[in-house]
């Protein structure tokens, strides 16, 4: 009987290492990542859709993009001006999708709107942790991690908080 159970373990244990938390296409992530950047500085995305989840929501499972909308309290929309969209396009350059070895409980939707409000992308970050605000993620729906030089938040989330 112990044998069964320390089986069922085990399987239980590679199905999570082998599940989605490893699924970040790094390539694919910083592609998107360049794109966002490009199209800011460019003029195309004008405006971004803010959603945001309090920090001290405490939910029994890690909040994903799909259960986002039911528990966002704070939405805003932010209109880009051309000091706003240099300082957004290297914010958002400065992000490095990593693998992400877990799910990440989501706090903030970024959605990226050009000028007639056509959704191009979406950035999802973190909660607060000890080391920092938005260390994970998800963009255009690859969940990953996001490696930065210093502990705390990423340049973006730095970004917004400035303008809330």
């Amino acid at each position: 009987m112990k044998f069964g159970r320390g089986r069922l373990v085990l399987v239980a244990c590679l199905s999570l290492l082998a599940g989605p938390a490893f699924a970040c296409d790094v390539g694919s992530a910083a592609a998107v990542i360049a794109s966002v950047s490009q199209q800011v500085q460019s003029g195309r995305i004008k405006q971004i859709d803010l959603q945001r989840i309090s920090d001290r929501l405490l939910a029994s499972i890690p909040i994903s993009p799909e259960h986002f909308a039911s528990y966002a309290s704070e939405r805003k929309t932010l209109v880009l001006t051309p000091r706003d969209a240099a300082d957004l396009a290297a914010a958002v350059k400065a992000l490095t999708p990593v693998k992400l070895p877990y799910q990440p409980d989501l706090r903030w939707q970024l959605i990226f709107l050009d000028e007639a409000g056509n959704k191009l992308h979406t950035i999802f970050f973190s909660k607060r942790y000890v080391q920092g605000r938005g260390r994970a993620g998800y963009v255009d729906g690859n969940m990953c991690g996001f490696s930065t030089a210093t502990i705390g938040s990423p340049a973006l989330v730095k970004w917004l908080q400035q303008r809330l």
